[in-house]
């Protein structure tokens, strides 16, 4: 099932009150939020680099990215058809912004100062599927463990 599909029957079946979100905010925030949950908790840290990537990425206030969050989160918790959201984030993204992710990722991932298994193994097939070559994943993991003063040198 598409993306745009998986939006749509989103939308029938939400409250007719609430406003909708622009699917690729949408699409990110549930990327990031599998993420977040990648080892089994939503830690407040966690929770700030979704805010800070959105607030930053789509020039939202906090409350319209605690908003798109929960949407997303909506989502997540029906269906998560990792191919079609990240080949419509792929579609619809330079090359910088997908890396862009992909260093909040590793930042998520990274945000309890442990990597699991788990989230190793699901950035690096989020990664693929938005159509980051192996190195360039490997680059912005780097830079984000230098970021975070982690890295051996």
């Amino acid at each position: 099932m598409s993306f745009s599909r998986l939006i749509e029957r989103f939308k029938h079946s939400a409250d007719e009150k609430k406003e909708e979100h622009d699917p690729l905010r949408l699409a990110t925030a549930a990327v990031l939020l599998d993420i977040a949950y990648a080892d089994g908790t939503f830690t407040p840290a966690e929770d700030g680099n979704i805010v800070d990537y959105l607030r930053r990425t789509f020039a939202l206030d906090e409350p319209d990215a605690q908003e798109l969050i929960e949407a997303a989160a909506e989502i997540r918790g029906r269906t998560i058809d990792y191919f079609a959201i990240t080949n419509f984030i792929r579609k619809s993204l330079s090359l910088d912004d997908r890396i862009e992710i992909v260093k909040t990722m590793w930042r998520m991932a990274y945000s309890d100062g442990r990597l699991t298994d788990y989230e190793n193994y699901l950035v690096r097939k989020l990664s693929d599927l938005l159509g980051i070559e192996h190195h360039v994943m490997i680059d912005a993991k780097v830079a984000v463990l230098r970021e975070l003063g982690l890295a051996s040198a």
